[in-house]
């Protein structure tokens, strides 16, 4: 079941982001996610039932990440009183809390905000992991698919193009 509650407001906030760089993320009740948060942590730390075989390193990470949506949302009574960036925040922690949890570091969404280009505009944009590490490998590969083809780049510092 609270693999489910993450999941559905992990999905919830995937599309809120969806919607629009200039739109909320979304409207949450902050008691909810904390008292959510709360019972995860206790069950972490009493070290049973779903949690009983969790990593120490991975029971670390989680509870970083909780340590952050404490912070931000101490106070609140709803995410859409903290700033963009914090919500941003607060989805991203979110997000890693509910991978590790459901091993599953591929799906997890992480926001950022960039600055369009040509413009001092800045939107948010969401990706997996997984799209992230794509377009890291992509862009590496046509990297030394450029390099191999100009075998003297390197030592002469010049770029045949």
């Amino acid at each position: 079941m609270k693999t489910f509650k993450i999941a559905a407001f992990a999905a919830m906030m995937a599309c809120a982001s969806a919607a629009g760089a200039q739109q909320m993320l979304v409207e949450t009740d902050a008691e909810k996610i904390l008292t959510q948060q709360r019972q995860i942590r206790t069950d972490l730390e009493s070290g049973t039932g779903r949690y009983a075989d969790t990593k120490s390193h991975t029971r670390a990470a989680i509870l970083r990440e909780q340590d952050v949506v404490f912070r931000l949302l101490d106070g609140r009574s709803s995410s859409t009183e903290l700033r963009r960036d914090d919500q941003m925040a607060l989805f991203n922690s979110l997000e890693a809390i509910a991978a590790l949890i459901n091993d599953a570091e591929d799906e997890r969404m992480i926001c950022e905000r960039q600055r369009v280009v040509g413009s001092n505009r800045r939107e948010r944009v969401c990706k997996t992991v997984a799209q992230i590490r794509m377009e890291r490998e992509a862009a590496e590969r046509a990297t030394t698919r450029h390099d191999n083809n100009c075998p003297d780049c390197t030592a002469t510092g010049f770029r045949r193009f």
